[in-house]
């Protein structure tokens, strides 16, 4: 039985429709791989822009009808025979319509398009210009702790207001937007709430506190992301989260001479884990909740914020020269906070060169 692909999504949601046609729509149009034949189905409003922007050797189409439903009925009468795979994302609906036309659908575990994990130099020039961007928020972020005083409760205070969560995480999302990119759930978590790894933050910010600050933008003209995390304290940091802090460094940086083509990614998880262990952390669980290192060490980079290949336990896969990866371990304690501290890689045949310039450092006066 012969076999075809189809994607039917918006690119903005959709990683694999934007990856292999390259076109940036707001509404959803249709794309069709089949033996050598590409083709991608389109709104007639979009059929102009899309003839000029789609990848070379994609036929432009207008939707058969108006409609996606018609045109997927076209698609199937065109290629009879055909078993499609589509996107684990694929619209149940319109799976279920297809199926009551004949259609024979599958739904791969993996990647639909593999070569996604391995990036080309336009994608890394892309990756890395998110990288930068997020770099430059960092700044701004780490400027505003550096700009606030700090009153008899310890509070910081910005431009002669409490200086919060919130107002800290708009200026970060204000630097990422004029710099031509989107910013959703960024994260400045402030003393108990940075315990818990993906606590956006909220309340006011205090000195002798860690506060981590997780950025990750997505550029609007290309749909590629960056993401880095730097922990801070305004003023001295306690001698736990300095202990934290400097083990989670040791264990970033280690991590990073271990990858290169070819090492296993479980392999490299566990070598931070051991570290850590080293200074004393172990991982587990109490009555407060998780404590330790209980996350991933990283995760691929791309047209996704997390995408393959991962850096945990569980993957046994070699890595790849082109693979795009952070490295993140972290430490979390119900009692006092967390620390993170995230780099972002490219694998190398004997090595890993890392994208991030940001420096790394605890606390800021």
């Amino acid at each position: 039985m012969k076999t075809g692909i189809i994607i039917s999504a918006a690119p903005q949601n959709s990683p694999d429709i934007l990856y292999a046609t390259g076109f940036h729509a707001t509404d959803p149009f249709i794309y069709v791989e089949c033996g050598k034949e590409r083709s991608a189905y389109v709104p007639l409003l979009e059929y102009s822009r899309a003839a000029k922007s789609v990848r070379a050797g994609i036929k432009v189409h207008e939707f058969t009808g108006g409609a996606i439903r018609a045109t997927l009925s076209h698609i199937i009468e065109k290629y009879p025979g055909v078993s499609w795979t589509v996107p684990s994302d694929f619209p149940f609906s319109l799976a279920e319509h297809m199926k009551g036309q004949g259609a024979v659908l599958n739904c791969p575990e993996g990647p639909l398009f593999s070569a996604r994990l391995v990036k080309n130099a336009i994608e890394i020039k892309n990756i890395l210009r998110a990288t930068r961007l997020a770099e430059k928020a960092m700044l701004r972020a780490e400027r505003i702790i550096a700009d606030s005083s700090v009153d008899s409760r310890k509070r910081l205070t910005y431009g002669r207001k409490l200086l919060t969560s919130e107002f800290l995480i708009s200026q970060i999302e204000l630097e990422i937007f004029t710099g031509g990119g989107v910013a959703e759930s960024t994260i400045a978590a402030c003393g108990k709430h940075s315990a818990e790894p993906h606590n956006n933050g909220k309340g006011l910010i205090y000195s002798e506190q860690p506060i981590v600050v997780d950025i990750f933008p997505r550029l609007r003209n290309c749909g590629y992301w960056g993401d880095i995390t730097r922990t801070f304290v305004k003023g001295r940091a306690p001698q736990q989260v300095k202990k934290a802090f400097y083990a989670v460094k040791e264990a970033r940086d280690f991590s990073k001479t271990l990858i290169r083509s070819g090492a296993i990614a479980s392999d490299v998880y566990r070598s931070a884990v051991k570290i850590l262990e080293k200074h004393g952390f172990t991982t587990g669980r109490n009555e407060k909740g998780d404590y330790g290192f209980f996350h991933s060490l990283g995760h691929g980079l791309g047209l996704e914020i997390h995408e393959e290949p991962r850096l945990s336990p569980k993957n046994a896969k070699p890595l790849e020269t082109g693979n795009v990866i952070t490295v993140e371990p972290g430490l979390y304690y119900p009692e006092w906070g967390g620390v993170r501290l995230e780099d972002t890689v490219v694998v190398k045949k004997n090595s890993a060169e890392t994208l991030t310039v940001f420096p790394t450092v605890l606390e800021i006066e």
